[in-house]
């Protein structure tokens, strides 16, 4: 495995983790590349490991959705949208925890989260159920996905389906966390094996 493949999200746990998290809180095993990641998310493998993770055209996509959506939509829908909005929990023992949303509505006290996919609604808020899940972990009042489709900018289908709070989703993220509390030292033992194997390399 190479440490350009761990998606470099130092000092934090996010939304993307979320499903991570929630397979360990189901008693999921984990692998080398999930200990990794949570090694760079307790900052174990900061700094020279970070590397750039390319933009891929489902991302550049999701960009301008995101830009129309706000630009277009969101102007006259309401003024009190907020573009970006961060999410946090602290938790001792644990890296930051964060979501960075996408959006908030002030007025209906909503956080946002938009997707660009060629699926049904439902399919993708059932393939980001955790990200979505996280929002509410975090403290959010109400949660609602915002699926865009089609063509940018001709032919844009735009779904709204509000997320509802799953309690034993919650649960299960909650035990994720405690069991990554409880995996701490062996994180630190993968993140000290992978440094002295980096600085091997590097004498060599």
């Amino acid at each position: 495995m190479k440490l350009s493949d761990v998606q470099n999200r130092s000092g934090y746990l996010g939304g993307t983790d979320a499903a991570l998290i929630a397979r360990l809180g189901g008693g999921g095993y984990a692998r080398l590349d999930h200990l990794l990641r949570l090694a760079v998310a307790y900052g174990d493998l900061a700094g020279r490991y970070l590397r750039e993770v390319p933009k891929t055209e489902a991302m550049e996509a999701g960009h301008r959705f995101e830009d129309y959506f706000f630009d277009v939509i969101a102007s006259d829908w309401t003024p009190h949208i907020r573009r970006q909005y961060i999410l946090q929990r602290p938790m001792e023992g644990l890296p930051a925890l964060i979501a960075h949303a996408d959006g908030y509505d002030a007025t209906r006290g909503l956080v946002l989260e938009l997707k660009f996919s060629r699926y049904l609604t439902a399919d993708v808020a059932e393939r980001y159920r955790w990200q979505l899940q996280w929002y509410y972990f975090l403290g959010a009042e109400r949660v609602r996905l915002i699926h865009g489709s089609g063509t940018l900018p001709e032919d844009v289908r735009v779904a709204f389906r509000t997320v509802e709070k799953d309690a034993a989703a919650q649960e299960q993220l909650m035990r994720g966390l405690c069991r990554i509390q409880e995996m701490r030292p062996r994180i630190q033992e993968v993140a000290e094996m992978i440094e002295l194997r980096e600085i091997e390399n590097d004498e060599k």
